[in-house]
């Protein structure tokens, strides 16, 4: 991979610690894609509210133009059906809406004042945030028909790192001075934060993850390392802080709602890594990664989803693991996603190989010992 996309990558990471970066992390994705304009925001579903809204663009009246119409948007309730990870044009939403969803469209506010005004044909849309009352997107408005599957595969590589950044960002739920660095901030959050170095040597860990460390529920502290009760959580959490401390792009969706007990316990966790971040002084020299253990909460957490954080299953895969879990045969499942059997048996043999299951018996039983979810 290129050096501009990993300095990509590590702007995205920059921006937890730092809200105010996304600006430029935003202005780099504007550039590999060749948008006009690029949005992440995550809404409050109910309000439309934005606890995070990030712009990027070079002409500052495009972005006064956007922002008094952000509302006027007419698919903003099915937002909530987009896929994470799965980025798509506005075609997407056209189906998602009906018959008459582009009509809809191109006779709205949005459309009349920014769209054709600007001569934006297109965008490219994404889910990096879903909660029943929340929903994070990143939306890049394009002046071209994007058709390159090149693009989109970009795109979707981009999705685990921002929703990385992204669910952290939810969970501090705290205003952040621009000169608050990450060490300072997690010393007083409710939720557990443990840094730790590339062998998981807990190198600090604040109030909540000391009380953690105490209570020894789902994580504890053996010979000075962090380790998780639950064995295949354990080993998600080892492999995500090497995988982010050797090459964050490759990290991908690995370390991201890690489910670290069962619904007796709950709690999930988040690897951040912090390689990059020790050179401008913020860390130890030794740390490889911040641990973020999340506080339980409402939402379910579905057997399928703890499969896919626990082995970081790409979307497909994801789907392929739910078919399985449902009984259906290969050419069953060939069908039901309309692809080749080939297809299905390359990606039942990833799946494979990732949760170290023989086959379809195999892998159901994982996801029955899985049952019943995990809350986060």
């Amino acid at each position: 991979m290129d050096r501009d996309f990993s300095e990509l990558i590590g702007s995205i990471y920059d921006c937890v610690a730092r809200e105010h970066a996304w600006g430029q992390a935003l202005s780099l994705i504007n550039r590999k894609t060749n948008g006009f304009l690029t949005t992440l925001a995550i809404f409050d579903t109910g309000t439309r509210a934005a606890s995070l809204a990030q712009v990027a663009c070079d002409d500052q009246e495009a972005i006064q133009v956007l922002a008094a119409h952000a509302k006027d948007v007419p698919f903003f309730h099915l937002l909530q059906q987009m896929n994470i990870d799965e980025p798509d044009t506005l075609a997407r939403m056209f189906r998602l809406y009906g018959h008459d969803g582009e009509s809809v469209w191109r006779n709205g506010a949005l459309y009349q004042n920014f769209h054709a005004r600007y001569g934006v044909l297109d965008s490219i849309d994404m889910a990096v945030l879903k909660r029943p009352t929340r929903v994070g997107t990143l939306n890049i408005s394009v002046k071209y028909q994007p058709t390159d599957r090149r693009l989109f595969e970009l795109v979707a590589m981009l999705g685990p790192h921002i929703r990385r950044a992204v669910t952290i960002h939810d969970m501090l739920e705290m205003e952040r001075t621009e000169s608050a660095v990450l060490r300072e901030v997690i010393e007083v959050l409710h939720h557990a934060v443990f840094i730790v170095g590339d062998d998981m040597e807990i190198l600090f860990a604040n109030a909540a993850a000391e009380e953690r460390l105490r209570d020894q529920t789902v994580v504890q502290q053996r010979s000075g390392k962090l380790v998780a009760q639950f064995p295949h959580a354990n080993l998600a959490l080892k492999k995500a802080v090497l995988l982010g401390s050797r090459d964050e792009i490759g990290l991908g969706a690995e370390g991201i709602d890690l489910p670290l007990g069962s619904s007796d316990r709950p709690a999930v966790a988040h690897v951040l890594p912090l390689r990059r971040r020790t050179k401008a002084g913020r860390f130890e020299s030794r740390a490889s990664a911040a641990i973020f253990v999340a506080s339980a909460g409402a939402v379910v957490q579905t057997a399928i989803e703890a499969v896919a954080a626990l082995f970081g299953l790409t979307p497909a895969e994801r789907r392929v693991v739910a078919y399985v879990s449902e009984g259906l045969t290969r050419s069953e499942i060939s069908e039901a996603q309309g692809v080749s059997d080939g297809t299905v048996k390359s990606q039942l043999g990833a799946i494979y190989d990732k949760t170290n299951t023989s086959d379809q018996r195999a892998l159901q039983q994982l996801v029955k010992e899985l049952t019943p979810p995990v809350r986060r």
